[in-house]
This record gives structure tokens, sequence and C-alpha cells, in this order.
């Protein structure tokens, strides 16, 4: 691996090309498609351009505690906490065949205390391969603050009154996962099937010297959140920056053919004075790869940067706004050519950049990313909001969800909605709440979601009270845990507990698939 420091770039701006231009952002040939092995499961943390990899065969599932009757206890009362339970204590997941555990989420058990399960320092125990040992047995709090060897910051980590956990667990032959007693609450635990068990390497910790580098990798990068150096990346061919200036009046579009392929976008940056970029929303980004006739992205240019309603200053892994202005960091691959457009309602002006690198000829495993807006202003009583619905292979890495209304709670209590993936026809995600989902949980709880927070994967750049509206704006990406669909995928979320709070709504969801 050698760092971006001293590549040169080919710039192409209104036809001039210059050498010799600074790095604006991670820019890396695709890496062959990755087999499972010793460290293929940590690699995929931070290895973004293997991220557009199509994965046959595979699944993401989860078990959770979401109420089975259609109703929201969640995990108020622990009536649906675990599958059952073992000589007193609960067993959270139980998984046949091959797969890998890739995120767990707990928020505090309760509101009015902060902790886990009964708060008595209880252990989680991860049986593998139908093995009678744990492979894992350690504090369950102690993994979230970092303090497990194999378990470093911020892969894991507890904020805004949830816990999170991404050091992937791969197994060849079934899984389990209990904790201590009784007391556990909401939960959610994410996991990959895979296959077959070819070149799988079951977990084990201490981690390996290999493995410790490559978790010591991804902590690095997720650290480094926004900074286009920080990934370690292969060095790249012909890399290219094409630079544009956004002059538009309302009515107006502008055209930005990138360099022919096979390329691959790494990045994406848009900068200009505050003031102007506030208008941005007002701007309709479309992309289309390689001739299709309907564009694979459509949104509004500042949902690709999730900027809406003007949040502060944040990074995290894929978009944020840092020295160069907004950026997005998703990986977009096409094979002949790629045309982005953007079309004015209002007068716009700010400047684009788009970063490129070579890919390999007759890649033929990578997927186009997509991107669709969706609104619902407001929302109907009995309706979800949609996120994605879609037949083709592919697979979900992404969602930016945009909402405010007012209620007599003075709290965005339309936060209560569950998340559901149908994935092939099969539901293969039930969640148990908007923040959760988020990697945060007690909403408008004092010491828990109670204000703007950002963290690599996941966030709420804006949650607060505005001329009279509750507001809140949330991303999530699924680096981790991509949802793969072969025939289709329907992915859509509920507003209030069981559709019956109304807000506004708005979203974007990003996702892989075959076609462009």
């Amino acid at each position: 691996m050698k760092r971006l420091k001293g590549l040169f770039l080919k710039t192409i701006a209104a036809g001039v090309l210059v050498a010799g231009v600074a790095v604006f952002g991670p820019v890396a040939a695709a890496a062959p498609p990755s087999g499972d092995g010793e460290t293929a499961a940590i690699e995929k943390l931070y290895r973004l351009e293997r991220l557009p990899r199509l994965r046959t065969g595979e699944t993401c599932k989860m078990f959770s505690s979401y109420d089975r009757t259609g109703g929201n206890d969640d995990g108020f009362a622990g009536t649906y906490s675990k599958l059952r339970v073992e000589n007193g204590n609960s067993v959270l997941a139980e998984m046949t065949g091959a797969g890998c555990i890739e995120r767990i989420h707990m928020p505090h058990s309760i509101y009015q205390k902060p902790g886990l399960l009964g708060r008595k320092g209880e252990h989680i125990r991860i049986f593998v391969d139908g093995k009678a040992t744990p492979v894992l047995d350690v504090p369950l709090e102690d993994v979230f603050r970092g303090k497990i060897d194999g378990f470093p910051k911020p892969l894991v980590g507890e904020g805004s009154g949830g816990h999170y956990w991404y050091v992937p667990i791969p197994y060849r032959n079934g899984c389990k996962v209990e904790v201590d007693g009784t007391d556990v609450r909401f939960y959610a635990v994410e996991y990959r099937t895979y296959p077959s068990d070819k070149g799988v390497v079951t977990f084990q910790n201490p981690p390996t010297d290999k493995q410790r580098k490559a978790l010591a990798a991804a902590a690095k990068a997720w650290a480094s959140c926004g900074d286009p150096l920080a990934l370690d990346v292969t060095e790249a061919e012909q890399a290219a920056k094409v630079e544009k200036p956004v002059r538009l009046a309302a009515g107006e579009s502008l055209e930005i053919d990138l360099p022919p392929g096979p390329r691959m976008v790494r990045a994406v940056y848009l900068s200009g004075d505050p003031e102007q970029l506030r208008d941005a929303g007002a701007v309709r980004l479309k992309i289309h790869w390689d001739g299709a006739e309907q564009p694979a992205v459509d949104v509004p240019l500042d949902y690709l940067f999730c900027q809406a309603m003007r949040p502060g200053a944040f990074r995290s892994l894929l978009v944020g706004n840092g020295e160069q202005g907004w950026y997005n960091f998703m990986p977009m691959p096409y094979g002949k050519s790629a045309r982005i457009t953007l079309a004015a309602d209002k007068p716009f002006e700010g400047k684009l950049a788009v970063v490129t690198s070579e890919l390999p000829e007759g890649n033929g495993e990578l997927g186009y990313l997509h991107a669709v807006y969706h609104e619902s202003l407001p929302t109907e009583t009995g309706k979800f909001h949609p996120w994605l619905s879609r037949e083709g292979r592919g697979h979900y890495v992404g969602t930016y969800l945009v909402t405010d209304g007012q209620t007599k709670h003075k709290m965005p209590v339309w936060l209560e909605g569950d998340e559901w993936f149908t994935c092939d026809g099969n539901l293969h995600i039930h969640g148990t709440g908007s923040e959760d989902y988020f990697n945060c949980g007690w909403y408008a709880t004092p010491g828990r979601l109670m204000g703007p927070c950002a963290f690599p994967l996941h966030g709420f750049p804006i949650y607060d009270r505005h001329e009279g509206s509750e507001r809140a704006a949330a991303f999530r990406w699924h680096v981790a845990d991509p949802i793969p669909y072969e025939k289709s995928i329907e992915a859509k979320i509920e507003h209030g507990g069981t559709n019956d709070i109304n807000a506004n709504y708005r979203s974007a969801a990003f996702f892989y698939d075959a076609e462009p």
C-alpha cells in the first residue's frame, strides 16, 4: 500500500490539461473481488474501492427486539428481547452455516440511567462452529468502550444514547450470541450469510498479527474521516481531476462529461461561498453511466453530500464538509462514459471537482452507484415513507433522512418508526426505532440523543428546534454491512410507532446495481 502523497493528477477543466495538481480525494484502482480470508472481513471496513463489488449468493439479515405483533413494544417490556433463555442467560442470535456478524447495536437499557442490560457488568459470549466453549467471553460494555483487545475505537463506540460494534465475527458453521441474565431490552445483531464456507477464516481472539494490522488500518481510516490522505489505498495510474465552475441562472442546466472509462469516481467536491451553497437544494444532480437513458443518480445537489437544512461542520467516512468544501467519497465505477447534469431552479454558483482513476479492462464484478430521492410532505397515516423499491441485482449502502414537523410533545416523536428491508420477497431486517437504525438511542432524553452528532458510519448532523419545528436529519452508511438483493429490494421506514405520527420526510437512498 502507498499513501496518496506525491501522486500527480491530470486536471481537466475547460479543455486544459495541467500536471502536478495536489490530490483532492482517495484515488485508487479497484482491487479484484476479495475472497473471504484472514483479513477480508476487516479490510472492507476501509478499502472503499471494494464497496461496489456485487455480492452474489450473500444475504444480510438481522435479529432484533422488534414487536412481533406489529405494535411499538420494541424492547420496552423485554417481551421480544431474546430468542430464548438458556441456563438463566439470554440467547440473542443463532445462525447456521457460514457467515459473519457485522454489526451489533444496543441503546442504553432504560432512559433514566446509563448502562446496558442490568448494569451489572454482564458478559457477552459468542460461540462459533458448533463449539461448546465461546470464542469470546468478555464484559459487554467493555467491548463498546474499546477496552477489549481486538476491538479498537472507533470500530466500536458509544454516544448519543447508542452503542455500536462493527468489528466482524466470521464463522464457518454456525454462531450463537448470548448475554448474562434476562435484563436485555433493545438490541440488534446484524449478520451476513455466505453461499459456502470456502475461504472463511473463523474469528479468533486475540487477533493474529495480520488481523491486528488490518484492524489498525481500519481504525486509522475511521478516526480520520474527511481526510483524503487518511486511507491507504493502491496507487492509481492516470488519476484525473475534472474541475468545473458552476454558474447557473434559474432554469439553466450544465452538463459535465467525465474522462472515458473504464474508470472509477473516487471523490466529488463542491465548494463555494456558504451563502451561495444554501441554494444547493434547488439544484438537481443527475448522473448517467455508460449512456443509460435514465439517470442512476437523481437527487437534490445537497443530498449527495448530506447537507440539507445546512448542518454545522461534520465528517463521516463517506460524506461531510471539510477544508475543500463538501465531499463525497463513494466509489462510482463506470465502463465507458459518465455524464453529470446540474439543473437549477434558482441562481446558483459554486465549483464542482470530480476525481477519477483507471479501472482494469473487463471488470464485471462492480455495480453502478445509484441514488434515489423520495419526499412525503407530509407523511400519510398508515403509509410508510419509502426509501427504495427496485427490481434487479445489487446491494444497499446508505440512507440519508431529513425530517421536520410540529407536535404537541415538542420532540421528534416520529423517530419511533422502524426500518424494514425486504430482499427478494423476504423480510430480512426489521428494526426497533429510527434513532436505533442510526446507531443512537433515546431521543429527547438528557445524556442521549439531544443534539447533533456524527460518527464514521452514522450520525444526526441536525437535531434541533428551528422556527417552531422539530428537525432531525440523519445518515447511516452500510460500509460494513451492505444489504444484497438478487431480484428485488424494498426499503422503507415508519413514522411514529405504527405510521401514526406525521411529519415532513425527505430521503436519499444509495445503492449499487448491476445495471447502469
